[in-house]
């Protein structure tokens, strides 16, 4: 028990609770270290963890706001409506009623990028931007014009 954390082993007590059909309270948090009126406070749903109350008091959206956000982008692109950075940060100034900080949006979208299914939100990698610039174009579809000409001259 030393080598676990004291959130490790807050979590394997209510655990351990859960599976009790009359709770012993005093028992189980003698058993993994831990203070008993956390372990009721926590598993009564009374009181958060340190790390999601500290997030949720800095964060400019509650969880219930972000997962709206994420399904009403995860639709907006379902419908080939893909928002940009702006309308997200739009939307969420909507939501909260007044503005977020300027870099809200990308944080935003590092902490949900794996449930995000929008393309306009994903960074372009610098090989891609420097491949789309109008010189590359112009050099590509030159050689492919001169392609076509000799095709041309070798089918007449």
């Amino acid at each position: 028990m030393d080598n676990l954390t004291y959130e490790a082993r807050l979590g394997l007590a209510m655990e351990d609770i859960g599976k009790q059909t009359s709770p012993n309270w005093l028992g189980t948090a003698r058993r993994f270290q831990v203070d008993r009126t956390t372990l009721q406070r926590r598993f009564t749903g009374a009181q958060q963890d340190r790390t999601t109350a500290h997030a949720e008091s800095h964060q400019c959206l509650s969880k219930a706001q972000e997962e709206t956000l994420i399904g009403y982008i995860n639709s907006l692109t379902d419908r080939s409506i893909p928002p940009t950075n702006q309308i997200v940060y739009n939307l969420a100034e909507e939501l909260i009623k007044r503005p977020v900080h300027k870099s809200w949006v990308s944080d935003f979208i590092k902490r949900h990028q794996d449930r995000l299914y929008s393309v306009y939100l994903r960074t372009i990698d610098n090989k891609r931007v420097k491949a789309d610039s109008v010189p590359f174009l112009e050099h590509f579809y030159r050689l492919v014009s001169l392609y076509i000409i000799i095709y041309i001259y070798i089918l007449y």
